[in-house]
């Protein structure tokens, strides 16, 4: 297993640096290349904190965890939305000043941001108290994989004409054989509460 000194560094990497970049996308002037590059990057590490919690850390958080599904939820229901406007972004024309790119940017740093901070604050000290050991190596080593994984792809990515890099990057970062994933739950529940999706799909 990889040596962890600092669990609450590790799983808070990906999203840190998600809205790292994203801030950095803000500061490159309008029209500049380089804001699409940034918003592929900010992708990737969108994508890799979407499977590290497929993979490991939301089953962690259910086993060891009081009220950890809800909790749960909450975090998926994040990513989702998060992704959601990620997918809006990869569609939007990053050359207008006045155009929705700022805007969503600002709005996905936003919803990143929140995201971290409640698993900061409700998630991670109730999990570093609970969780034995072995457990929290196991969520650094899935950290460590996935990060190893999204950079093999990341050149790819980067350089590929095709906009839809989340979903492209979900698909390849999928853990094999994975049971119905928390964000898909999440996004059966945020259907029916939207009046989008009957009851019984959940």
């Amino acid at each position: 297993m990889a040596h962890c000194t600092d669990i609450t560094t590790t799983l808070t990497r990906p999203q840190r640096e998600t809205e790292r970049i994203l801030a950095e996308t803000l500061k490159l002037p309008t029209g500049d290349p380089g804001r699409r590059t940034c918003l592929k990057r900010a992708a990737v590490a969108l994508a890799c904190d979407m499977a590290v919690a497929d993979r490991r850390l939301h089953s962690t958080v259910r086993r060891y965890v009081p009220g950890g599904d809800r909790l749960v939820r909450q975090q998926a229901m994040d990513l989702i939305r998060a992704e959601e406007t990620m997918k809006d972004l990869e569609y939007t024309d990053t050359g207008s000043g006045s155009g929705p790119f700022e805007p969503l940017v600002r709005h996905l740093i936003t919803t990143v941001h929140r995201h971290g901070e409640q698993f900061e604050t409700a998630v991670l000290p109730p999990l570093r108290s609970a969780a034995p050991p072995e457990a929290l190596a196991r969520l650094a080593d899935a950290v460590h994989e996935v990060e190893v994984e999204a950079a093999a792809l990341r050149d790819e990515v980067e350089h590929s004409p095709r906009p839809d890099v989340i979903d492209r990057l979900q698909a390849a970062l999928a853990p094999e054989n994975a049971p119905t994933s928390a964000f898909r739950q999440a996004e059966q529940l945020d259907r029916f509460l939207t009046g989008e999706a009957e009851q019984t799909d959940l």
